[in-house]
């Protein structure tokens, strides 16, 4: 495994030949691609080792139906029960010897299988096995991809496991909806429906800011892909493949190849994120129930239902963080808003959950479909996020707070929302009073991507080769939870200025280290993060919890 390859300067983005879209080449634009390539060989390790101890032979990837990269578990370090999430497998009733590692780019961490017990899965839908698994306590707080094994077989599912140091601390998420990947490459700045929706590029341009930020969670209220001008007879981008440009009836073939494409697509330009990123479908990813594909009488709901469900996996699912309570609902299906209800019913009724937050796609004043749509509204919520409208707006103010984002295909805007730790609960900045939409609501990058608005002066924060970085912050909101990670020469870095510490661990075949490190990134402003290093002494291992002497101090050096 060569280090040199994840933190190269320069990178050429290539096509993706096996979506069909363009042949045009960038330079300078996907600098996870190496990266993800390493990421991609300590699973195939992990994935090995687990075959080799199980004698498993066949792989399936789809058999782990949760977590996946949209519907991600989060656990914390703080304790053995917070460190503990359930997966869920469809696999046969005999399967037993069941095993799992956690991964990221540069190491595998083992994890104990706590129990395995064939149950049933999707929301009591379809038999399947439920492990309880724990990651181990010196993992490091990071983003992981989750490899199960069985006597039946092998399964993996990359960026489905986020580990956070601890979860009654303060923190922030970020709110953005309708991404609308159409095409591969931006051709218009100003990505209005009209010229130009959601790209491939887009979201990659998205990537270094997110990063550095660091929120718990990125929370996605639909729109994920938009195929839905094949629907309605139109040929809407010519990177599609398809002739016809303009008027075209497309075929059921056509259209499920196309919404395939896209959703691989999707999933392609997010595999640089090192953050959780928590999704439900808009009615751009599962059409509403009555619409028909142009010239057929095909209604494309089940069919879209379950594309997504292959490609991305639940469609209303709900997790907690210890007492923080967080729903997602597709409200295309009358019967998942059932299903909404009855777990939305059982949170509402627990004295433990202080804070409830739902995430949907729905418009007030639209109902999605001729047959309606099933938006999930209770009576009591402590906030309520949504997207569809392409605007930014304060929907609700009473009982609570209901909340819209532009659309992210216009200059990357997302929305933010700070969450304190009080002696009750939890307190949301932005539901305290109406939120300020200059200092909450921003782009992460201007036109064509000529300066990202939260940045630094390395190819990859991630993965940095240097022992010093600049991040420059030209957003209004103080990140105070930001985060890069050195890859370094093999040693023991105890000196760290401007951050602190999260973990330290060898990787590399034990030829480099890496250090993770929390920054507090000020508003407006810039701060430079240095680390240095001693010898390592001899008790000291590898891939742990980093030891109160090893924890750097912050000293709060910022330029403005």
């Amino acid at each position: 495994m060569r280090l040199k390859n994840c933190v190269s300067r320069e990178h050429r983005c290539q096509p993706v030949p096996a979506f069909g879209f363009c042949k045009r080449q960038k330079s300078d634009l996907d600098l996870g691609v190496s990266c993800w390539r390493l990421f991609n060989q300590a699973l195939t390790i992990g994935l090995l080792a687990v075959a080799i101890r199980s004698n498993a032979v066949t792989t399936n990837d789809a058999a782990l139906w949760l977590p996946r990269f949209a519907t991600p578990v989060i656990v914390a370090l703080d304790s053995d029960a917070n460190r503990q999430f359930t997966a869920e497998v469809k696999d046969s009733a005999s399967a037993k010897n069941w095993s799992a590692t956690i991964a990221n780019d540069l190491k595998t961490w083992p994890c104990r299988i706590v129990s395995a017990t064939y149950s049933t899965i999707n929301n009591a839908t379809e038999p399947g096995w439920q492990i309880k698994i724990s990651v181990p306590a010196d993992a490091s707080p990071e983003l992981f991809g989750l490899t199960i094994s069985s006597s039946e077989g092998l399964s993996v599912q990359p960026q489905s496991v986020s580990v956070v140091p601890a979860f009654e601390t303060n923190f922030y998420i970020l709110h953005i909806t309708d991404e609308q990947i159409v095409n591969q490459f931006h051709t218009d700045p100003s990505g209005q429906y009209y010229k130009m929706v959601g790209t491939w590029e887009e979201m990659k341009w998205m990537q270094e800011p997110v990063n550095l930020i660091n929120p718990r969670f990125v929370l996605i209220t639909g729109d994920q892909i938009d195929f839905n001008g094949a629907l309605d007879g139109w040929n809407n981008w010519a990177n599609w493949g398809y002739q016809p440009h303009g008027k075209k009836i497309f075929t059921t073939q056509e259209t499920t190849v196309l919404e395939n494409r896209l959703s691989e697509l999707y999933k392609d330009c997010h595999r640089g994120y090192r953050v959780a990123y928590v999704e439900t479908p808009g009615n751009h990813d599962v059409t509403p129930p009555g619409k028909l594909l142009l010239g057929s009488t095909n209604d494309w709901h089940p069919i879209s239902a379950r594309i997504y469900e292959e490609q991305f996996g639940q469609r209303d699912y709900s997790f907690r963080m210890d007492d923080f309570y967080v729903l997602m609902h597709d409200w295309s299906s009358a019967r998942l808003k059932a299903w909404a209800e009855k777990d939305y019913a059982a949170a509402l009724s627990d004295p433990a959950i202080k804070f409830r937050l739902i995430g949907q796609h729905f418009h007030a004043k639209w109902d999605g479909a001729p047959t309606g749509n099933s938006a999930f509204m209770p009576a009591k919520c402590d906030l309520m996020l949504i997207g569809h409208g392409h605007t930014t707006t304060t929907v609700q103010t009473s009982p609570y707070y209901i909340y819209e984002e532009r659309a992210a295909f216009i200059y990357g805007t997302a929305g933010f929302f700070n969450f304190r730790r009080t002696p009750d609960g939890w307190s949301c900045e932005q539901t305290v009073s109406p939120r300020d939409e200059k200092k909450d609501v921003w782009p992460l990058f201007t036109a064509n991507s000529v300066m990202k608005n939260v940045r630094c002066d390395q190819p990859d924060s991630m993965n940095l080769t240097t022992n010093t970085v600049t991040i420059t912050n030209d957003l209004p909101a103080n990140f105070y939870d930001g985060r890069v990670r050195f890859v370094l020469k093999k040693g023991t870095y105890r000196t760290i200025e401007n951050g602190t510490i999260l973990s330290e661990y060898d990787c590399a075949n034990d030829t480099k280290t890496a250090v993770l490190v929390k920054v507090n990134i000020p508003a407006s402003g810039s701060i430079t993060v240095s680390i240095s290093t001693g010898k390592r002494s001899p008790r000291q291992s590898s891939a742990r919890e980093i030891s109160r002497d090893r924890i750097g101090r912050f000293t709060g050096k910022i330029s403005t």
